[in-house]
């Protein structure tokens, strides 16, 4: 019920209030397994999947934070609503945004399983 309500709200304000933070992306990843083929240099695909979603995505991390513990001063922080992203985010993921292209290098979600916290770092 919590869940449903702070997701709720929030999406209302990423509508209205914070609209003007709100930025879009999109991810695009090849999957692959299978044997390694050595004339390639390359593993098989198995299937591309994509997914999008929207949320805050340039905030910083306060001076007197604790930060992940491999930051940069140039990584931003990324504050998405799970359900408003159409597949669940890993490390590794590049998301093509309007600002550039940005890896996820720390990903956590908050107590209540609504949010998902994303440390970018620009590619």
């Amino acid at each position: 019920m919590i869940k449903n309500k702070i997701q709720s709200k929030v999406a209302k304000a990423f509508d209205s209030k914070l609209t003007d933070a709100v930025e879009t992306f999109t991810c695009t990843k090849t999957i692959q397994s299978g044997e390694f083929d050595f004339e390639t240099q390359t593993y098989p695909t198995i299937t591309v999947e994509a997914y999008s979603g929207r949320g805050v995505l340039f905030g910083s991390y306060l001076k007197d934070m604790v930060k992940p513990t491999d930051y940069q001063v140039t990584d931003s922080k990324a504050t998405v609503l799970q359900n408003e992203v159409s597949q669940v985010p890993q490390i590794g993921d590049v998301w093509a945004t309007l600002k550039g292209r940005f890896k996820i290098v720390n990903i956590g979600a908050d107590p209540t399983g609504s949010i998902w916290v994303c440390q970018l770092r620009k590619v």
